[in-house]
């Protein structure tokens, strides 16, 4: 339905006709006001002139009534921002991406969709480089790290090529916006020592503020990360039917909930016989009650984590520290950086190489062996 338009004016605090919002002839600047979904929108007219609001009023209702239509769309026909992000997030889901990625892409649309909702932005064609600069500038406070950072821009990009392919808008104003710097430093880790790693496990089973229960399933949770380099969603949502028996120890077999990329690693018996053992409501898992989203799930044992790293005295502790030593014990032991890079699940061997490259002994090794063959002695006179 196409909501009914009014032109008001905003009179100057010196205005002699402050009491009427609807005096045409002063040079006080003019608005338009319409109701949408039970909430009441405002934008400016542009103008100081009535006759100028009234040519603003007729367009934007042409807008409306393309956007009402329902046509496939066509070039220069109105789509508003609303209608832009339901359409490419059922492309997306037609193309049968991850739960995962669409709640990420979810997420970050609905924050551009509050911001253009804030400023009275209605319609995809009128979001300006200038705007998502601006927008930009107040991701900080919802992303910390500069690959979140990146992340986000790259699916809003993606939105916006969408789109542009699909003739929504002519000028793709995501095109315009930075690259995002990713550092060196952004690429550190901090690996959990094995002294830590202990400490950690030792005051999960004895805190006093969490229940027994909870106690036994944190504890095996960090040996899970610790042994299997498992992220935190991927080990609280692990299946009992991905717990493999293979003679005296037990292997993994799982795909990443993040990518999606298949892992399958092997952990010890004695952890293997833990987790079989433990108690939970939903036989189907070991951490996860399936009733709740992954990320509830992942948020209450965060919760814990940072529980038991208080009581341990723990500075920075973070779930992801459990895995980095497995990756780190690995390569350190002289384990393929090739192989390690499978049993993280991640996608490309440079991203292993970028994060966990200065524990790679065994290349740098064969690196420094293989340039010292090179040196040839000048030959004797």
């Amino acid at each position: 339905m196409i909501p009914s338009i009014t032109i008001f004016v905003r009179h100057a605090a010196d205005c002699p006709h402050q009491g009427d919002e609807f005096y045409k002839r002063c040079n006080c600047r003019k608005h338009l006001r319409w109701t949408s979904d039970g909430r009441q929108c405002r934008r400016t007219a542009k103008s100081r002139s009535w006759q100028q609001a009234e040519r603003a009023k007729r367009e934007l209702e042409m807008q409306f009534d393309a956007a009402e239509s329902k046509r496939p769309i066509e070039p220069n026909l109105a789509t508003t921002v609303e209608q832009a992000i339901e359409a490419f997030l059922a492309e997306k889901t037609g193309g049968m991406k991850s739960k995962n990625t669409i709640g990420k892409y979810r997420l970050t649309l609905q924050r551009f969709q509050d911001f253009c909702t804030a400023r009275g932005i209605l319609f995809l064609r009128e979001v300006t480089l200038e705007h998502l600069s601006g927008w930009r500038a107040g991701w900080t406070s919802f992303y910390q790290s500069q690959f979140a950072l990146r992340n986000h821009q790259s699916r809003m990009r993606a939105f916006f090529n969408y789109c542009q392919k699909a003739r929504m808008i002519d000028y793709n104003p995501a095109r315009g916006l930075s690259a995002i710097a990713i550092r060196d430093e952004d690429y550190k880790v901090d690996p959990f020592t094995e002294a830590e790693v202990k400490k950690a496990i030792d005051v999960a089973g004895k805190i006093s503020n969490v229940t027994p229960v909870n106690r036994e399933r944190v504890k095996a949770l960090m040996q899970l990360q610790r042994w299997s380099g498992l992220s935190l969603v991927d080990a609280v949502c692990l299946q009992r039917s991905e717990l493999i028996s293979g003679g005296k120890n037990y292997r993994i077999d799982t795909s990443r909930r993040k990518t999606g990329t298949k892992v399958q690693v092997p952990i010890p018996g004695s952890l293997g016989k833990s987790l079989l053992k433990m108690k939970n409501g939903n036989q189907q898992f070991f951490f996860w009650s399936g009733k709740s989203t992954p990320k509830s799930a992942v948020s209450v044992y965060d919760k814990l984590y940072r529980k038991v790293f208080k009581a341990a005295g723990v500075k920075d502790g973070t779930s992801h520290r459990f895995r980095h030593p497995f990756a780190v014990a690995a390569l350190e032991s002289g384990v393929d950086i090739r192989v390690v890079s499978r049993a993280l699940g991640h996608k490309s061997l440079q991203t292993t190489e970028r994060f966990y490259g200065r524990w790679n002994t065994k290349q740098q090794a064969a690196l420094e062996k293989q340039l010292a063959a090179t040196w040839v002695k000048p030959a004797s006179r």
